[in-house]
Formats: C-alpha cells, sequence, structure tokens
C-alpha cells in the first residue's frame, strides 16, 4: 500500500474513533441528565407528600366558601398575610417553585405530570380564584408558573396521553377491589 492509502485508511480510521467516542460522550451526559431527574424527582416527591402539604390539598375545597365572601376577596387583593389563607398560600409557593423548575427544565416535565397532573389540574381549579386576587397584590407573574404547569397538566390529561401511559402498565388479570 503506497503512502497516500496508509493516511487516508488511518484518517478513516481516526474519523470513526472520533464518532464513537462523541457518542459514548453524548451517552453518559444523557446517563447524568437522567440522573439528575430522578435525584430532583425524589426531593419533589418528598415534598410533595409531606404531611403540611398534603393537610392543605385535603382542606382545599374549604377556599370555596372563604372565596364567597366579598371581604375575603378584598384581603386577598391586598398584599399582607391571611391566617386563613397561609397554609394554601405556602401549598401555592411550593407548587409555582416546582413549575418554574419544570419549565426551566430542572426536571423533566413528563416524569412530573405522569404522577402529579391530575392533582395540578384540581389545585388550580380549587385555586384559580384566589390566585387571580393575590395577582392584584403581587403582581401580574404571580402564580403565573404553576398556571402554566396546571395547563400542560390538562392539555395532557385531555390529550389521552396520561390514560395511554398508565393504560399500557401490566395488571393483575385476577383484578381487585375496584375491578
Amino acid at each position: 500500500m503506497d503512502p497516500a492509502g496508509v493516511g487516508a485508511l488511518a484518517s478513516l480510521i481516526s474519523a470513526i474513533v472520533i464518532c464513537v467516542t462523541a457518542i459514548a460522550a453524548f451517552a453518559q451526559l444523557r446517563h447524568y441528565r437522567n440522573a439528575n431527574d430522578i435525584v430532583v424527582y425524589l426531593r419533589l416527591v418528598d415534598l410533595l407528600d409531606a404531611p403540611e402539604v398534603r393537610e392543605a390539598i385535603q382542606k382545599m375545597p374549604e377556599i370555596a366558601p372563604l372565596l364567597r365572601d366579598p371581604a375575603f376577596r378584598e384581603r386577598l387583593r391586598r398584599p399582607e398575610l391571611i391566617e386563613e389563607f397561609a397554609a394554601y398560600g405556602r401549598l401555592l409557593a411550593t407548587l409555582e417553585h416546582l413549575a418554574t423548575l419544570v419549565i426551566k427544565g430542572g426536571v423533566a416535565e413528563g416524569l412530573v405530570l405522569a404522577e402529579y397532573a391530575d392533582n395540578f389540574e384540581r389545585t388550580w381549579e380549587l385555586t384559580r380564584e384566589a390566585v387571580y386576587l393575590r395577582r392584584d397584590a403581587f403582581g401580574p407573574h404571580t402564580g403565573a408558573a404553576f398556571e402554566h404547569l396546571a395547563m400542560r397538566a390538562k392539555a395532557y390529561r385531555e390529550s389521552g396521553r396520561m390514560a395511554r401511559e398508565y393504560g399500557t402498565l401490566l395488571r393483575d388479570p385476577r383484578g381487585g377491589a375496584s375491578s
């Protein structure tokens, strides 16, 4: 083989090695990203399953009667701490932080929606009016990230994607009490 052929073969082999190395590097980056998603997701699960958050979620229906009171509605429009709304306010702040994390790519949206889409949608419906009133007090961006995530959750559920994903899960053929 002449020197030009050897040089061409060496260049080809070098190109192949570079391509394989690049593919391995991208695979490793993907692995790191998935590991980061899992760590963040597990912390979110701990946060969302905390007793304080669960209690606030269970008491969400209690907001509706409060919102029928014109005096309470007016208080929501002012930038003050409202004791009867404090637990909901903390819950909404937590959901706002989570939504921002999802929107900015800190955790995969699909991972969060698969677990919590129905909760986000329901929580938004119960608190929507209160969030709008708090925007009068704290500005137009109050609750905007959570509103966006709730609308993404609604679209995810309405598209049938959630039902399809859960529909592919294996089930015990013997059924259960709810079958």
